[in-house]
């Protein structure tokens, strides 16, 4: 009997011995599969994880486990599986897995929540043109820093006030646009899968 809190050796004796595995009967096999995927997620093998998710689900699906253990496997599975996406930075694909999982249960907080982090992690091109502004604009303010002191201040005393407000001003909007981008990206995600809960539970209502 294999020591199932050791995910290293489920996931070593599964691999050592698939065929002989595969040959059991159905429930045998199925136990030790699902142990096997599990270890893999636990172990951080998310690749290999994405890949044997999918036979757990075609399996439960095409032996009607609908609960196993008390579990849900068919969402946890799904779910186990966009983390193992998300963690190889596929977002696109995770915010897929998420999005199905908020249409059959839209009223579970960690597919919403997992969902908007999936969403923040994609950079849109606006994004990235606000992002790439403010930093011109940080850059700018270091190098007015270093001709004030070395020499508006010295040698043009009386630029020296001009000098800190436009410091100040490229500083302040600089901020600003970091804010801006930020604040736009979260509004958008928090609005889109708001939407989509939505349209989940009313289809549910109307059965």
């Amino acid at each position: 009997m294999i020591d199932r809190s050791s995910f290293q050796t489920v996931v070593r004796f599964f691999e050592e011995n698939s065929d002989e595995i595969q040959s059991l009967d159905f429930d045998e096999y199925f136990d030790i599969l699902v142990a096997y995927v599990q270890a893999l997620f636990d172990i951080g093998a998310y690749t290999k994880h994405v890949s044997m998710a999918d036979v757990v689900i075609e399996a439960s699906i095409i032996n009607n486990v609908h609960v196993y253990k008390g579990i849900n496997l068919y969402e946890k599975t799904l779910f186990q599986k966009s983390a193992s996406l998300y963690n190889l930075q596929r977002y696109d694909e995770s915010i897929h897995i998420l999005s199905e999982l908020l249409k059959i249960n839209p009223f579970e907080p960690n597919y919403r929540a997992f969902w908007i982090k999936n969403k923040l992690r994609k950079k849109p091109g606006y994004l990235q043109v606000l992002q790439g502004l403010s930093i011109s604009l940080f850059f700018a303010t270091m190098i007015l820093i270093g001709v004030s002191g070395f020499y508006i201040e010295p040698f043009k005393p009386e630029f020296l006030e001009l000098a800190y407000a436009l410091r100040n001003i490229l500083f302040i909007t600089g901020i600003a646009f970091i804010a801006l981008a930020d604040g736009i990206h979260r509004l958008s995600a928090y609005i889109q899968v708001s939407k989509l809960i939505f349209r989940s539970k009313e289809k549910l209502k109307m059965g």
